[in-house]
């Protein structure tokens, strides 16, 4: 029998269509170890309910999900387990932060039974550095087609039986964003002393409180923060950063655009506190904060104002991830945690 001769990109397009890729969710952890732990829901020798979800902008677009590995704390042995368990997939409706401690509430309409209740066998790993590796990956029974434009990835595992023992897996970390000071060091107030202006926190996350901090003021001075949008280049009609020694302040300097302004008195220790809230969305990550304090400072030159360094601090948390769990199967709400959730390895096609 003689096989047809077919054109090669026949050929090229049926391998395209049966590629496969991994994914790590999120992909800042793909070589990086979390800062903390979970065991849920392998680890609490209980029935326990697990929904990860895991936002879409995690996704570069539309995948098919067939297999799914799970991470181990690092760092540590773990012991084999055998857990009966059965894993769902869907399309959540909420938004991240909008997740709700309701399990009914956070499932889609295309949600799909992945993997059938079964025992799965989660194998021993030897003490290792950090990260650990992934486990074997586990088969889905029914790939999940999943487009992250509709929303974020809903993963709800339900373990309906385990023995004792711990089993921990490696969980997202709390991110770290230290001060990056922008330009010149502080000019000096008439006291001699400069102004000091930094993050009171290097977790600078979204949705949480942040709190700029000026030190060294004239205890009952006024001191202004400004915060701005840029750090360089053409700003009214000067470059930053501008030094403003023309305008009767030699050696202050101006580091950023003056996009927005605030002001208090300092405290008896000198010291001026300006509290926000960031936006409480992910879709900040990565944003950077420029900030410089200013006191009002009569006799110190003739422009009466005084400068500190300005600096940048960029956002950098929490992860676009949360979860909601509870333990045994038939409770209708569980806790809801903003920013925590177990690292996986997707494989996708």
């Amino acid at each position: 029998m003689t096989i047809p001769r077919l054109p090669l990109a026949w050929f090229l397009s049926a391998a395209a269509l049966t590629a496969q890729s991994t994914t790590t969710l999120p992909a800042s952890h793909a070589t990086v170890e979390g800062t903390s732990s979970t065991n849920v829901p392998f680890g609490r020798s209980t029935p326990v309910r697990v929904q990860c979800a895991y936002d879409g902008m995690l996704f570069a677009g539309p995948v098919t999900i067939t297999q799914i590995a799970f991470r181990p704390d690092g760092g540590g042995a773990v012991a084999a387990k055998v857990v009966d368990c059965e894993i769902r997939m869907s399309t959540m409706p909420l938004s991240l932060v909008g997740m709700s401690p309701d399990f009914g509430q956070n499932r889609g309409g295309d949600e799909t039974v992945v993997l059938p209740l079964q025992q799965i066998a989660l194998a021993a790993q030897a003490a290792t550095g950090t990260p650990g590796a992934f486990l074997p990956a586990i088969p889905l029974a029914v790939p999940f087609a999943y487009d992250p434009s509709l929303g974020p990835l809903l993963v709800e595992i339900a373990v309906h039986g385990q023995p004792p023992g711990a089993y921990l897996l490696d969980v997202t970390y709390a991110c770290d964003s230290p001060d990056l000071g922008l330009g010149a060091n502080a000019c000096t107030q008439s006291s001699g002393l400069p102004l000091h202006v930094a993050s009171a926190s290097s977790q600078v996350m979204w949705g949480r409180p942040w709190i700029a901090r000026a030190t060294g003021a004239t205890p009952g001075a006024i001191v202004v923060l400004a915060v701005g949008t840029i750090d360089a280049g053409p700003y009214g009609g000067m470059v930053l950063p501008q030094d403003l020694g023309a305008l009767g302040a030699p050696g202050c300097v101006l580091g950023i655009d003056v996009a927005a302004t605030w002001f208090t008195l300092a405290l008896g220790d000198g010291s001026a506190l300006f509290p926000f809230t960031l936006t409480n969305s992910p879709l900040v990550i990565g944003e950077w904060i420029r900030f410089q304090a200013a006191t009002l400072d009569p006799t110190a030159n003739a422009l009466g104002l005084v400068t500190s360094q300005a600096k940048k601090v960029q956002i950098c948390g929490w992860e676009p991830v949360a979860r909601v769990w509870s333990s045994g199967l038939a409770a209708s709400f569980g806790t809801k945690e903003i920013g925590l959730a177990p690292v996986l390895r997707l494989t996708v096609q």
